[in-house]
């Protein structure tokens, strides 16, 4: 053998991370798909409004309608990570926008809030679940030093569709009536097939190719033991487990090729199969085989990346085998040891029932102007706009915030995350003092600002609880209690109102489950790692 030990080839596909290019084309894209749906779904109380009266609805059978929708984008997260690990970002944000095109069009020939339930509630919900992991997962994938910058941007659709879409809505209705608020929404959804394709996929390059070259010219000029050499060519491990496929290929051609090769072999010449060295993003690689795919911070700044370059490496880094079926990644998920990790249930429950809070209050406010304080439909669209407002500069607050260093971050993350929730579950439950329109306004802004801190630290806070490592899985399973979460609020929301006469039992409702949210994870402080320990924290299989 040769005079120096060699290296063997780590089964890792680097991506190719621009931090910028392509990739700011990549953030319009997601951020205009989180404009026209998060704004499809914030503004809908104000359409709401109207079908109430059109079809003579209650508030509970007519909060059916944004339960589903939320409910099922939410939980399809399971389903289109799935998909989207097979077939990637563009295909599968296409394809949910064509769905959501499709419900949209046909909710403009409703009759029933029935018929809408159906059509905006699973056929919308569905179409959008499709577009919303897409859309998050390729910006993380295009950036990674500035990718709390990026995400930020792309987040803030979700304030900016707010802010635009509860007044252009009700000037629809007023000029156009209610139909013409979905046909507008079908043509605005359609634009997000020409967003979707903005998502090209990345490029990527094979772990120490060059070293792997050169360790296998001095195997062959040696010509020292063979099977020594085929097992310097050992297949990657993936989950700790030997792919007995990728064995029993080396036995059977990788000795034979080594043999009689002039030229350097590569170990998927071994599994014959051709091998580039370099493509883009496949069905051969996996979005989610990135344990970093949905942490929306850089992961430069976590404690266990920090002086250690081949971490970041390892969990930016995808597995050169096939990748999971739609099946096996949703059985990962369900298969993994934190259905026994305290810290996340106490955290899934705490998301759970901020899901209950989360929708209603925005739905129900232009009813609660319009019917509970007497103000006029464009008033209390307005206070949708001071929402949305409020919401962006809250979600580039918290976004900041999240991509935060140092030995107590995530100690601080979590108290700023503990009294967000809580100051806006005890405003949410206070709102029925607010009795005049400067006020409705006010709880409005309040309630966008305080509640953003939900949508942007959570991958944050479950990343300083369980590690980067557990990440993927963490956040498909914490959707299914999201989806659970939004499903059950607003119903339950809507029928304290029918039961009360008043949306003031509504409000409260959904302000207790908020800061009870907020309060039940005081106990995980103590979860939280420091910076220091975190950093000798790293998997053993790094």
């Amino acid at each position: 053998m040769g005079g120096g030990p060699a290296p063997t080839y780590t089964g890792k596909r680097i991506p190719i991370i621009p931090d910028g290019g392509w990739g700011w084309v990549v953030v319009f894209g997601s951020f205009m798909i989180h404009v026209i749906a998060d704004g499809f779904v914030y503004s809908f109380g104000v359409v709401a409004e109207k079908l109430i009266d059109v079809f003579k609805s209650d508030n509970t059978m007519s909060a059916m309608t944004i339960a589903l929708l939320t409910g099922l984008t939410l939980g399809a997260g399971p389903i289109a990570s799935a998909l989207t690990n097979k077939w990637g970002c563009r295909t599968v944000c296409i394809i949910g926008s064509v769905i959501a095109a499709i419900g949209c069009l046909i909710s403009s020939w409703a009759n029933s809030m029935g018929y809408l339930s159906a059509s905006v509630g699973i056929i919308m919900g569905f179409g959008f679940g499709l577009m919303y992991c897409p859309a998050i997962v390729i910006v993380t994938t295009y950036f990674e030093k500035r990718r709390a910058l990026a995400t930020g941007i792309t987040v803030c659709g979700a304030g900016v569709g707010s802010a635009a879409f509860g007044p252009i809505n009700n000037w629809v209705i007023q000029n156009y009536g209610w139909r013409a608020v979905f046909v507008t929404f079908t043509g605005a959804i359609l634009t997000c097939i020409l967003y979707g394709a903005t998502f090209r996929p990345i490029q990527f390059r094979e772990d120490n190719d060059e070293e792997e070259k050169k360790a296998l010219d001095e195997s062959k000029e040696e010509n020292g033991n063979i099977k020594e050499d085929a097992a310097l060519l050992s297949p990657p491990i993936v989950g700790g487990r030997l792919h007995s496929s990728s064995s029993s290929q080396i036995d059977k051609s990788g000795t034979n090729s080594l043999k009689g090769s002039k030229h350097s072999i590569s170990l998927s010449q071994v599994n014959g199969e051709p091998r580039s060295r370099s493509g883009t993003v496949s069905s051969a690689t996996g979005y989610l085989q990135k344990k970093d795919v949905f942490y929306t911070g850089s992961v430069h700044n976590l404690p266990e990346c920090k002086d250690n370059p081949d971490y970041v490496k390892s969990i930016t880094s995808l597995n050169a085998g096939p990748v999971e079926n739609e099946k096996g990644v949703i059985a990962s998920m369900l298969n993994s040891d934190l259905l026994r990790d305290k810290a996340f249930w106490i955290f899934a429950i705490s998301n759970l029932m901020t899901s209950v809070g989360f929708n209603s209050p925005l739905y129900f406010l232009p009813l609660h102007g319009n019917k509970g304080l007497g103000l006029t439909p464009e008033a209390s669209a307005v206070a949708i706009t001071y929402f949305g407002v409020f919401n962006t500069i809250g979600r580039l607050l918290f976004g900041l915030i999240g991509d935060l260093g140092g030995a107590n971050a995530a100690r601080n993350r979590m108290l700023i995350y503990i009294g967000s929730l809580a100051f806006c579950g005890v405003l949410t439950s206070l709102s029925y003092l607010f009795s005049s329109y400067a006020l409705l306004c006010a709880y409005a802004g309040l309630f966008g600002l305080s509640i953003s801190s939900y949508v942007c630290l959570t991958s944050v806070i479950l990343v300083d609880l369980l590690g980067i490592e557990k990440l993927t899985n963490a956040f498909g399973l914490l959707l299914l209690f999201q989806g659970i979460g939004t499903v059950f609020g607003p119903p339950l929301s809507g029928y304290l109102a029918d039961s009360f006469n008043s949306y003031h039992p509504a409000f409260i409702f959904c302000g207790v489950n908020l800061a009870l949210s907020g309060v039940m994870l005081l106990p995980l402080l103590k979860k939280t790692r420091p910076a220091e320990q975190a950093k000798h924290l790293i998997s053993p299989q790094v």
